[in-house]
């Protein structure tokens, strides 16, 4: 079944192959792309996406399309042109379309892509279970705060963790902990938990700050520091976050077992119970 596509303003299907092949999101990764989750037709953190991608967007100067409102119109009309119920929403916007040459022009119209696609959420066993993670070295470029479409790395390293049996990579950077190829990661220890700063160097996930927020609100200490990867095994629990997983428990990193403990489950029931109040 195709998937509802909304491009520049007008409403068709992924069946329809709509992108100009002097597109610089094409040609040279000149975009920045965001993804959010909806149940019942109802996106979850709506405002927080919005704001990161106009962040992103921002930061290396593309033309924000819409305002905060004309968003979450487009999205309301595409979800409700939608045949099923739970999802997410997959949203880019490039710098636009010119002559194939790394100067671009100043006047450019962005080009925006949204679509919806069914995904099945984890259950209550895959949450309990948890995933495995193996470590690699960061090959990212320097501006890993903006969600930029350039995922070349990251999709190279997320192959490299299936080839091991493993789920999820968690990228070092000269010793340090930075985040996963697709998610952010959290350590525990001593009833506190420990996660990259946000800087440079890791996404500013919405899902990690909700959790950060909850912690802190529920007298959980929050450390926000890069781990050095020699303490990975020496932590009492990990798990990684983000927009499709949720809170994740970690299974095991690079073969070392580890577990689902106190701190991982009691965040697991705060965010789920705050996405569920989020729904909008």
């Amino acid at each position: 079944m195709s998937d509802v596509l909304y491009i520049n303003g007008r409403y068709t299907t992924t069946d329809e192959r709509v992108i100009g092949v002097e597109d610089r999101g094409f040609q040279f990764g000149d975009a920045v792309y965001e993804v959010f989750k909806f149940l019942g037709k109802r996106p979850i953190y709506l405002s927080e996406h919005y704001r990161r991608m106009a962040n992103g967007l921002s930061e290396i100067e593309i033309r924000v399309p819409w305002e905060e409102a004309q968003f979450g119109e487009v999205v309301r009309e595409l979800l409700a042109r939608t045949k099923f119920d739970d999802g997410i929403v997959y949203t880019q916007v490039t710098r636009g379309e010119s002559e194939r040459k790394h100067l671009y022009p100043d006047d450019l119209t962005p080009t925006t892509v949204m679509y919806s696609r069914a995904f099945t959420f984890p259950d209550a066993t895959k949450k309990a279970r948890g995933i495995a993670l193996i470590t690699a070295d960061d090959l990212r470029w320097k501006h890993c705060n903006v969600k930029s479409v350039n995922l070349l790395a990251n999709a190279i390293a997320k192959k490299k963790a299936q080839r091991a049996g493993a789920d999820e990579v968690l990228l070092l950077d000269d010793g340090l902990v930075r985040e996963a190829a697709s998610s952010s990661f959290f350590g525990v220890r001593n009833g506190g938990v420990i996660t990259h700063p946000l800087d440079e160097h890791i996404l500013p996930g919405v899902v990690r700050d909700r959790v950060v927020s909850l912690a802190l609100a529920n007298h959980i200490r929050v450390d926000e520091r890069p781990l050095r990867e020699l303490e990975l095994f020496d932590l009492d629990e990990a798990f990684i976050t983000s927009t499709t997983q949720g809170v994740m428990p970690v299974s095991s990193i690079d073969g070392r077992a580890t577990r689902r403990g106190d701190i991982t489950e009691k965040l697991q029931r705060l965010f789920d119970d705050d996405e569920a109040r989020a729904l909008v």
